[in-house]
């Protein structure tokens, strides 16, 4: 999967599970339906089983691949969902498209062989598992474009990102000195 980043491919997304939740009891039973998430957890804390099956839905939709790194042990890359431009209004799209709404990063049409004009949702990462990813590219991001969808993700999240920033510029301040001797 390496050389995705920044890729915008096809894949097949489940939906978070939310409540009411819709487990999965066996061929032979209907879906249990859980009302809240404390009933979940109160079961796990008396001991009872912690893994479910939720039925939630799901779609084959385009994603934008944010890294490719790829842990062996879980198998899943790191993306954000994308969003019609169509499903917003004629001033928020213009929003968009001028990268005014840091919550939208803005596809070209031009650049994207989608049926639509989309923009990827910032705050709408999602780990897909590689089996469930058609790896040719509809598009891809240019360098420069990633890194901008990294900050924005960084700065929307909040993440401390100051030991990176610091080790990196104590790295960069070795190699001037060793250029200097």
């Amino acid at each position: 999967m390496n050389g995705l980043a920044g890729a915008v491919v096809r894949a097949v997304v489940p939906f978070a599970p939310e409540a009411p939740f819709r487990l999965y009891a066996g061929s032979r039973h209907a879906p249990v339906e859980v009302p809240q998430a404390d009933k979940l957890i109160a079961a796990a804390r008396r001991g009872a089983d912690t893994e479910f099956t939720f039925l939630v839905p799901g779609k084959a939709r385009p994603v934008l691949i944010v890294s490719d790194q790829l842990d062996p042990r879980l198998g899943e890359l790191l993306a954000l969902r994308l969003l019609r431009l169509t499903k917003l209004d004629a001033r928020e799209q213009d929003a968009v498209r001028a990268g005014a709404d840091p919550g939208l990063f803005h596809f070209p049409p031009d650049r994207f062989d989608l049926p639509e004009e989309n923009a990827a949702m910032i705050a709408a990462l999602v780990r897909v598992h590689r089996s469930v990813i058609d790896s040719s590219p509809v598009g891809h991001l240019d360098r420069d474009e990633l890194r901008s969808v990294h900050g924005r993700i960084a700065r929307h999240y909040g993440l401390d990102l100051h030991d990176l920033v610091r080790d990196e510029l104590q790295r960069l301040a070795a190699v001037q000195r060793e250029r200097r001797t």
